[in-house]
């Protein structure tokens, strides 16, 4: 039971058992946003873990304005499918997601609209299959630089991923 004040806010309107009422239900309330908050978060967590992004990389280049792949390891233990569809990097102006198609005559590079990354499955992203190309570098990218990028996955959401320049990537 929640009564309401008519004269002021400070529940000099109410009587004393209203307001005794009125300060129970705010403790039950407030109790139970602590327990659904606890009830969650385990949950919440639980996704952190189920999606890792690890090795992420990106060839060393002394040049400006062209392109790269990005290449990482991604392991998720989550009970479903998940996948990559755009990745951010502060040295790159756009970024594609590209697989290698092995058809007829020579490989070659084509873009597709997202990477899927498959249940309680490590991918590892490669140059000569599923990869992120970056593209029109803004600077020289030295060996042993990190940078921050951002890759969002459809249901783990965006992941803030450490990648590291290369000479061997």
């Amino acid at each position: 039971m929640i009564a309401i004040a008519t004269s002021g806010g400070d529940g000099a309107g109410l009587d004393r058992g209203s307001r005794i009422a009125s300060s129970r239900s705010a403790g039950l309330l407030a109790i139970g946003l602590v327990v659904v908050g606890t009830w969650l978060a385990p949950e919440a967590a639980a996704a952190d873990v189920a999606l890792q992004v690890t090795n992420a990389r990106v060839p060393a280049s002394d040049e400006t304005g062209i392109n790269l792949p990005l290449l990482m390891t991604i392991r998720n233990d989550a009970t479903e499918a998940d996948a990559i569809l755009r990745v951010r990097c502060p040295f790159a102006n756009f970024s594609e997601k590209h697989t290698v198609d092995r058809g007829e005559g020579a490989p070659a590079m084509r873009e597709i609209k997202s990477i899927p990354i498959p249940q309680n499955k490590t991918t590892e992203l490669k140059r000569d299959g599923y990869h992120v190309m970056l593209l029109q570098t803004r600077q020289k990218l030295v060996d042993g630089e990190k940078f921050t990028c951002a890759v969002v996955f459809q249901k783990a959401g965006t992941r803030e991923t450490e990648v590291e320049v290369s000479r061997t990537p």
